[in-house]
């Protein structure tokens, strides 16, 4: 599986794009306050909101219901920003894959 994850990485990123404009590895070094730890928002939350389903094509119900729970949570996020409240990031448990040699600095 970590082949075929790899071999992605590389095509995709690594030939396709330089390290500037896709690791935030130095922003977050240089102390710059990243709103978001991704390098595309939009991809984190459908991941995060097809999540919330336990079945891959859920009831009209279901979805609705998960919307209206979504859609509350939104308004309480905006009106922390309006109080000025914020809470800290969470961030997913830290996984160390094997990295291949050929990434190695």
């Amino acid at each position: 599986m970590w082949d075929a994850i790899w071999r992605y990485f590389r095509n995709t990123w690594m030939q396709s794009y330089g390290v500037d404009l896709w690791n935030v590895e130095s922003m977050t070094a240089a102390g710059v306050n990243l709103q978001n730890r991704t390098n595309n928002p939009l991809e984190s939350y459908n991941r995060a909101f097809g999540g919330r389903f336990s079945v891959k094509h859920p009831s009209l119900l279901s979805f609705v219901e998960t919307v209206k729970d979504e859609a509350r949570r939104f308004v309480h996020l905006i009106d922390g920003v309006k109080k000025n409240r914020r809470d800290p990031p969470r961030h997913a448990q830290f996984m160390d894959p094997r990295v291949p040699d050929e990434f190695e600095r």
